[in-house]
């Protein structure tokens, strides 16, 4: 090989690598933009798949540094949540189930419109993709198949991180026999965190009822009734308690079962950030639960960096491959 087919061979090598390159780093831009990620609910009794089972999704809030600022609908509301610092999948289950339904209960309440919304599938799954790092609400509307009523809960989760994600949830469902039996419902007030300040405390509280999602009627709670009301209904209706006015300096939380509904104001104006919750408060309170998974896709959120260098890096290598073929033609 004579030198000047070496010098052409080598000038076409460079010119084909700065192509290549510059290909290269255009991919790596693409995948940087993809940062969306995505929710799959998996619905199931023991065995029994849960198909036919309509869900909603919201969206909720975001992250700003160490904590979540609630946003659109939901701007403002003074729900209890868990640490605030830490990623909601270091909360226990019980703050997390409390804050689920009571974000829950809000959009009914308010009639917020739902982000996304999808049935499951034959496999118990409905999937919802596209969600860009925030907070989110997904619940499912009460599905009765012959005599079985399906109560599904609220999962209330945090798409985060500088890569997408893969989540998994698999919703608790309650099975329920819907009959005309009659059945005794309760609901209670507690006041939490504020042994030192119980000033604070408003002198009575108005709870709305809503029967199957539609408003009933109202009732108030005050130290004359202990904050505490009962009534009897048949069972086959679905119950559920809403606080109108959540008291000044407090934040609202719900927890509930079939029959008792628990009502959890927790002082927030305190000289800690961070709000605690009572721990238990009714005896056979059992909340809805849902276990979140996360399955990592490549992160592309954090390649950025590579774009320029590999763009530029193929422009130096197109450069080499220019001169030494422009060099080659003078000699």
């Amino acid at each position: 090989m004579t030198a000047k087919t070496r010098k052409m061979t080598a000038a076409l090598f460079f010119a084909i690598a700065g192509i290549l390159w510059c290909i290269a780093g255009t991919f790596v831009f693409a995948a940087a933009e993809d940062t969306t990620g995505s929710l799959t609910l998996w619905c199931a009794k023991d065995e029994d798949i849960v198909s036919g089972m309509h869900w909603q999704l919201y969206r909720v809030g975001h992250r700003e540094a160490n904590d979540y600022v609630f946003e659109g609908a939901f701007e403002g509301y003074r729900a209890t949540l868990g640490d605030r610092t830490k990623p909601m999948t270091q909360w226990d289950s019980e703050t997390a189930e409390a804050a689920g339904l009571t974000l829950k209960i809000k959009t009914i309440v308010d009639r917020i419109p739902c982000r996304a919304e999808g049935t499951t599938d034959d496999a118990g799954a409905v999937t919802f993709s596209g969600l860009e790092n925030g907070l989110y609400l997904v619940w499912g509307n009460i599905l009765t198949v012959g005599e079985t009523t399906y109560i599904p809960g609220a999962v209330f989760f945090e798409m985060r991180g500088e890569d997408a994600s893969v989540l998994n949830a698999y919703p608790k469902i309650v099975l329920r026999i819907m009959d005309t039996s009659d059945v005794r419902y309760s609901v209670r007030k507690v006041w939490a965190d504020d042994a030192e300040q119980q000033q604070n405390r408003s002198v009575s509280v108005t709870v709305a009822r809503y029967r199957d999602d539609v408003y009933f009627d109202e009732i108030e709670l005050n130290e004359a009734n202990d904050w505490t009301f009962s009534w009897q209904s048949t069972n086959d209706h679905i119950w559920f308690v809403h606080e109108k006015v959540i008291p000044e300096h407090y934040s609202v939380s719900y927890r509930e079962n079939d029959t008792q509904f628990l009502i959890v104001n927790t002082l927030t104006d305190k000289t800690t950030e961070t709000t605690t919750t009572v721990t238990s408060a009714t005896t056979g309170t059992a909340t809805t639960s849902a276990a979140v998974t996360t399955d990592k896709v490549p992160q592309t959120g954090q390649l950025w960096w590579p774009v320029p260098v590999l763009a530029g890096g193929g422009l130096v290598f197109i450069g080499m491959g220019a001169a030494m073929r422009k060099k080659d033609d003078e000699e």
